[in-house]
């Protein structure tokens, strides 16, 4: 084994066990937490197993798997992105009630 596919596997073994905290604690859901369990057990398994890589790459067409992980990484983060966008966009809707409902008792006040 490389050193490579090690420090892949310790650090998805690290990134798992942040995720496993996580849901114990309840900060993350059951859907997230499945997402997480994909990503990090996917990365351990193309670590161990680098002919798994080849396989989907030959799947869906693509020559080389180092291109077939670089798209699907950049899919993934689009995705997270994406998902922090929406989280983000609550949130200010929320702080805008708050406020709005702050400023009207204030105003009912004087």
């Amino acid at each position: 084994m490389e050193a490579i596919q090690i420090i892949a596997i310790i650090f998805a073994l690290f990134a798992y066990s942040r995720a496993i905290l996580r849901y114990k604690d309840k900060k993350i859901t059951n859907k997230e937490f499945l997402f997480w369990t994909i990503i990090w057990v996917s990365m351990i398994i193309v670590a161990i197993i680098p002919i798994v890589a080849s396989w989907f790459s030959n799947l869906f067409g693509i020559r080389r798997p180092v291109d077939f992980m670089i798209y699907a990484s950049i899919i993934i983060l689009f995705y997270i992105i994406f998902k922090i966008y929406v989280k983000i966009e609550s949130l200010e809707q929320d702080f805008t009630k708050i406020v709005r409902n702050l400023a009207i008792k204030k105003n009912k006040k004087k």
